[in-house]
């Protein structure tokens, strides 16, 4: 959603919920992918009446839009969770956890403050040590750093040393390092919901613009970029649409899903 399908203001424009809507109309199975919580799929669901799939927390979760039904789940192991979380003390980051629906934060500070804001209608809560609220909590969603993209940059090479195969860990927003379970990816949701109503990965179209997005582009048969996304991730993309400012989305659907 967030600098793909959404302009800079958040917003979806006329043009992309037009799109939205003639493809769904179609037949098309449009399928919002975000690291957000599934409350934040509020501006994508409120645009039709089908009850359709959509991921959530970077693949962590998926949810029918209409009847709230949970698809699937998969929360990141504990004691990873705990080791994350910990090593972003020591670093001193901000950092924001999720536990299915609700939201925590190492501190209350502006980086938390202002994520605390995009999640409309949810309230944060404080926690400084994992432990005390292990038997409250179903699990740990995913742990997220908040730091200047340089540090973001820095760390994620130096996490993604130490962590290895354990768990997934890549930069959503420039300004974002997250922690998944290695279950949870949004290439690895793609293919449930694949499964789950009998699309082959080659009637797939992705989109999308930062690391958290390259294994859904890997696993779609149609990896698009938009113009805004590094250039890293253009180039293991089939097509560059224009930017998430100019309606890239609308053009992908418009031209490849719609014919026009």
């Amino acid at each position: 959603m967030d600098g793909t399908l959404l302009n800079d203001d958040s917003k979806l424009t006329k043009r992309t919920k037009a799109a939205i809507i003639k493809a769904i109309d179609a037949g098309v199975l449009f399928v919002a992918a975000t690291g957000r919580p599934f409350s934040n799929v509020k501006i994508v669901n409120e645009l039709h009446d089908k009850d359709m799939p959509c991921i959530v927390f970077n693949g962590a979760a998926a949810y029918m839009s209409k009847s709230e039904k949970q698809l699937f789940e998969r929360f990141l192991d504990f004691d990873l969770a705990v080791e994350a979380f910990e090593i972003g003390q020591r670093k001193d980051v901000a950092q924001i956890l999720w536990t299915g629906p609700r939201l925590w934060a190492n501190r209350r500070c502006e980086a938390t403050s202002r994520y605390e804001a995009v999640c409309k209608g949810l309230t944060m809560s404080i926690v400084t040590d994992l432990a005390t609220i292990k038997d409250e909590v179903e699990g740990i969603s995913k742990v997220l750093w908040i730091d200047h993209p340089d540090d973001i940059k820095r760390m994620s090479v130096e996490m993604k040393a130490f962590f290895g195969d354990r768990l997934n860990c890549f930069s959503s927003m420039s300004h974002f390092l997250e922690f998944v379970s290695t279950k949870a990816s949004k290439g690895l949701a793609l293919a449930e919901i694949g499964r789950l109503y009998g699309i082959d990965r080659s009637e797939m179209i992705a989109v999308g613009d930062a690391y958290n997005d390259v294994c859904m582009l890997e696993y779609a048969g149609f990896g698009v970029a938009v113009e805004n996304a590094p250039e890293d991730i253009k180039a293991i993309c089939d097509f560059i649409t224009l930017s998430n400012n100019d309606d890239g989305v609308a053009e992908v659907i418009e031209r490849f899903v719609l014919g026009e």
